[in-house]
C-alpha cells in the first residue's frame, strides 16, 4: 500500500461496540455468568424468582503474542437513552489492527464487513452483519494520517502550542520512544477529557511501529509505505460528547461511518481555539455582506489585495459600472469588516490546520512571535 492510498483519509481507528444481548447468540455463555446473582432463602434454601442484575459482567480477552493484536469481549448492563432504561449488551473492542494488512485503511464503510467476519471468527458470540453494524458506539477514536518529516513535526508542535487558546492543555514529548503532542492532561489525557476538551494527539506512526507495535509491523506491514507518516487522532468519549458534536441521531457504528469524519476531526480540534467573534455588519445590504464574506474567504485562501482589487477593476463592464465597483471596493476595504492582517505559516502547519478546519486567523507562527519577543527585548535595553 502506498502513502497516497491512505493519507488525509479519515477513518475510525478503534472503539467499543455494544450489541443488545437479545440479538446475539452467546457461544461462550460464561460471559453472562457474573451478570446474574440469584437470591436464596437462608431458612429453606429456596431460590427467589427475582434476579438481581449486576452492572458489570465478565470479560474475555484473546491475546496474540505473535502479531501483537488482541480482542476483548464482555457483557454489561447499560443505558444509552439517558432514561435509565437499562438492558444487557454484549460489547467488543474493535480496532483497525483487526484488519491486518489493511490497517491503514482503518474502519470504514468498506472495511466494516471485513472487521465483522474477523470478530465472528472467535465464536464468542454470533450475530448477523446487520445486527453488528447497528451496534452502539462509545469511546471511539477517529484519525487520519499525514506525511511529515521528523524535523517538520518539531516545528509543527511549536506552532500548535503557540496557536491554541490555552497551551497549558497541550503536552509534548521529546523522547526517543515518543515525540508526540497531546491534550488535555499530562498523565491521564483520555480519562480526564471532556466534550469541550477532547482527547487529541499527534504522533509519529513510524516510531510507534518501531517502539510499541513492532510485532504487528513485522507481521502485516511488509510492502506498506509508512516512513515519515504521522497521525492525528481524536476521541468521541461518550453520548454526551457525541451530542455536542451534533450526533444526537447518530447512534450506531454504521451511522457514524456515514457521517463526515473529517468534520468531526475538525470540530474536536477547534475546541482548543478561540471561537470566531460575531461581526456586527450594521445596515449593510445583503449583497455587500455576501461580497465581504467572499473577500474574507479569498483572503484566508491567500489571495492578496491586488488580486482582490482586479476583480472590481474590470474591463468587461461599462465605465460607470466599473467606477461604481471600484468605489465599492474602497468602501469595503476602508471599513473594519475585512481581515487585512496576513498570517504566514510553514507549509505543513498550514495544510494540517486547514484540513482540520481551523481558520488561518487563529494561527500564530513561531518565527512571528520570536520577532515580537526580540523587538520587546531591544526596547527594554
Amino acid at each position: 500500500m502506498k502513502k497516497e492510498d491512505y493519507i488525509y483519509k479519515p477513518k475510525i481507528d478503534s472503539g467499543k461496540l455494544f450489541i443488545p444481548l437479545e440479538e446475539v447468540q452467546l457461544i461462550k455463555p460464561y460471559l453472562f455468568d457474573e451478570l446474574i446473582t440469584k437470591s436464596y432463602s437462608k431458612t429453606t434454601g429456596e431460590e427467589y424468582e427475582e434476579l438481581e442484575v449486576s452492572s458489570k459482567g465478565a470479560e474475555y480477552t484473546w491475546d496474540n503474542e505473535e502479531d501483537g493484536t488482541y480482542v476483548r469481549f464482555g457483557v454489561n448492563v447499560m443505558s444509552f437513552d439517558g432514561l435509565n432504561n437499562s438492558k444487557n449488551y454484549v460489547w467488543v473492542l474493535i480496532n483497525s489492527k483487526h484488519l491486518h494488512q489493511d490497517y491503514f485503511k482503518g474502519i470504514t464503510k468498506e472495511t466494516l464487513p471485513q472487521l465483522y467476519k474477523y470478530i465472528m471468527s472467535f465464536e464468542v458470540f454470533l450475530c448477523s452483519y446487520e445486527t453488528f453494524s447497528s451496534g452502539l458506539f462509545t469511546d471511539t477514536d477517529i484519525c487520519f494520517d499525514f506525511p511529515c518529516k521528523k524535523d517538520q513535526f518539531e516545528v509543527f508542535k511549536k506552532n500548535l502550542k503557540m496557536s491554541v487558546k490555552d497551551d497549558t492543555k497541550w503536552y509534548s514529548k521529546n523522547r526517543k520512544d515518543n515525540t508526540g503532542i497531546y491534550a488535555p492532561h499530562k498523565t491521564q489525557p483520555r480519562s480526564v477529557a471532556t466534550p469541550s476538551t477532547p482527547y487529541i494527539k499527534f504522533y509519529d506512526k513510524e516510531l510507534d511501529f518501531e517502539v510499541k507495535s513492532f510485532k504487528f509491523r513485522d507481521s502485516y506491514m511488509k510492502g506498506v509505505e509508512y516512513r515519515d507518516v504521522f497521525r492525528y487522532e481524536c476521541t468521541i468519549k461518550n453520548r454526551k460528547h457525541a451530542n455536542r458534536l451534533g450526533l444526537k441521531e447518530v447512534r450506531t457504528i454504521s451511522q457514524l461511518l456515514e457521517s463526515d469524519l473529517r468534520i468531526l476531526c475538525s470540530q474536536m480540534f477547534r475546541e482548543y481555539f478561540h471561537k470566531p467573534k460575531i461581526v456586527n455588519v450594521g445596515d449593510l445590504r445583503p449583497m455587500d455582506k455576501v461580497i465581504i464574506d467572499l473577500m474574507n474567504i479569498a483572503i484566508e485562501k491567500g489571495v492578496d489585495r491586488y488580486k482582490l482589487f482586479s476583480v472590481f477593476d474590470r474591463d468587461d463592464v461599462t465605465r460607470t459600472s466599473k467606477s461604481d465597483l471600484i468605489k465599492k471596493y474602497h468602501m469595503i476595504m476602508n471599513g473594519d469588516k475585512i481581515n487585512k492582517e496576513k498570517m504566514e505559516s510553514n507549509e505543513l502547519t498550514k495544510k494540517i490546520f486547514e484540513y482540520l478546519g481551523v481558520s488561518m486567523e487563529q494561527l500564530k507562527i513561531d518565527f512571528d512571535k520570536k520577532d515580537l519577543n526580540d523587538k520587546s527585548k531591544k526596547g527594554g535595553e
